[in-house]
């Protein structure tokens, strides 16, 4: 048998995650979607598109806790952008089907 091995922790969402999720890019200040993921991860201004009880859209600002990209470590002070383990995006070191 073999043992089980990588990411066996479940990611924690704070957040409804089957909203429209934005962030606002620091640099060009243009807010774009972004997943779930990406926006757990985002140092920087965030914000969800919401429904009041009369199916009128808003959007309301997110302050919740910045987690490092593909984990549950809270980052408390970071620089504006993702945020990830060591400084090192994991999705960089992926190969790709394509990039042979």
């Amino acid at each position: 048998m073999s043992e089980k091995t990588g990411k066996t922790v479940k990611i924690v969402y704070p957040f409804p995650t089957h909203r429209c999720l934005e962030i606002k890019h620091h640099n060009t200040g243009n807010w774009y979607r972004v997943t779930p993921r990406e926006f757990r991860s985002w140092q920087g201004e965030r914000r969800i598109y919401l429904f009041d009880e009369n199916n009128n859209p808003y959007y309301e600002d997110y302050y919740g806790p910045v987690y490092a990209y593909e984990s549950n470590i809270v980052v408390k002070d970071a620089e504006p952008g993702f945020v990830y383990l060591h400084n090192i995006d994991p999705r960089s070191s992926r190969k790709t089907v394509f990039g042979r």
